[in-house]
């Protein structure tokens, strides 16, 4: 293993820890609290959702404090991981991997500021449009999307000689990605949580396998 390499796997293994325990800390509030923001990132009725951006805005603060560091270590995670995986694959992937999470971080935060600007007109008591929430539920929808579609290029780009290795690169292709879609697919049924939660836990998991590789490669 080249040194370049090397350097990169073990900046990314730190990156993933870091990435995981904060992602930890989120699931932690969303767990106490009974809310998270993916709740604002679907349409509900602007009264209903006027409502509950006051009624959680306390816990909302912490969660958008959490969430903007989070956005900064996923996506330096997965450059990092990219650069030490880009020789692995066509070097058209590595670019569009490195695009699409760009791309998603950049609408992670224009969600955050956007309910965050929301939530201080419902707390000055100006009802949420129904527009505004339409225009968050379709942004939401292409920022998750986007990082389906990137975590599902960097499949290609994670080797396959250790069964955690393996693991990672097929459970990108075969576990995240289908998984996310039906989140959509189950809003207001009986499965809506629980597919959000398999959600939660693939990212949280994909976080670990990659600190765990990237630390054996950065050796």
């Amino acid at each position: 293993m080249p040194e370049t390499n090397a350097s990169t796997a073990r900046t990314a293994s730190i990156l993933a820890a870091a990435t995981a325990v904060v992602f930890f800390l989120l699931l932690g509030v969303v767990l106490v609290h009974g809310i998270s923001q993916q709740y604002f990132e679907l349409v509900h009725t602007p009264e209903k959702y006027t409502d509950e951006l006051v009624k959680h805005s306390s816990t909302l603060n912490v969660i958008f404090v959490l969430d903007n560091i989070f956005i900064i270590l996923y996506t330096s995670m997965t450059l990092f991981t990219i650069t030490t995986f880009r020789s692995n694959a066509p070097y058209f992937v590595a670019i569009v991997a490195f695009v699409l999470i760009c791309v998603v971080a950049v609408l992670d935060f224009a969600e955050n500021f956007h309910i965050y600007s929301l939530m201080q007109q419902a707390k000055n008591g100006i009802t949420v449009s129904a527009e505004a929430i339409s225009w968050q539920s379709a942004e939401s929808m292409m920022k998750w999307h986007l990082a389906y579609f990137a975590f599902f290029m960097l499949g290609f780009l994670a080797p396959a000689g250790t069964m955690i290795e393996t693991t990672l690169k097929y459970s990108l292709w075969l576990l995240f990605l289908p998984a996310g879609v039906l989140v959509y697919a189950t809003i207001d049924t009986a499965y809506e949580a629980l597919f959000q939660w398999i959600r939660y836990l693939n990212l949280l998991s994909g976080f670990v396998l990659i600190c765990l590789i990237m630390r054996r490669i950065g050796k």
